[in-house]
């Protein structure tokens, strides 16, 4: 799928931009949209192992809302540039996903973004262990997806999560990948 065709559908699609956010932590990510190989990816990042929070999970770059940031967007590009040095000038935020909220009390807010293909970053830094890339195309193909069994407060739940060379992408950022995919269906 090319990444044009997708920023297009995506444009098309029907937004939310509404703020309910009432408890809990405010929080932003970018969802950043490259080609690569002349079709659409989405980069994506693994956090160091050492991290208290969600070590070794598969997310995208952003954070916690500052006091200094005036929207969503200006959140999510200087959680990018802070973890992985891609800077605001090669990003070209596209619109807003749905606040995901979470069980640990997170509201995040996806940033869909192109990110130009001149574009540079690093691939490890203090809170990522690795930045890479996933083709849409294999994230849009339901087989793709696979049921995990795991526990969560003792309880036996089952997740729903894509496997990667990183390891498994799932939670949160699986979420969020299924709202955006859902937009361009």
């Amino acid at each position: 799928m090319k990444l044009e065709h997708v920023i297009s559908r995506f444009r098309l699609s029907r937004l939310s931009t509404s703020r309910c956010v009432t408890q809990g932590v405010e929080s932003a990510v970018l969802v950043p949209l490259i080609d690569k190989d002349n079709c659409a990816h989405i980069l994506l990042c693994k956090r160091h192992a050492k991290l208290r929070s969600h070590p070794s999970q598969i997310c995208f770059p952003g954070g916690k809302v500052e006091h200094s940031d005036n929207s969503a967007v200006d959140t999510a590009l200087r959680e990018t540039f802070e973890e992985i040095s891609l800077s605001r000038s090669h990003i070209s935020a596209l619109g807003q996903l749905p606040i995901h909220n979470t069980l640990s009390g997170f509201h995040i807010t996806p940033v869909v973004a192109r990110v130009q293909k001149c574009a540079t970053w690093e691939h490890q830094s203090n809170e990522v262990e690795s930045v890479f890339t996933l083709p849409l195309s294999a994230l849009m193909d339901p087989n793709q997806w696979q049921s995990q069994p795991c526990r969560y407060r003792g309880k036996p739940i089952s997740i729903n999560g894509f496997m990667t060379p990183h390891g498994l992408l799932w939670g949160a950022t699986a979420s969020i990948i299924k709202k955006l995919t859902s937009t361009l269906s």
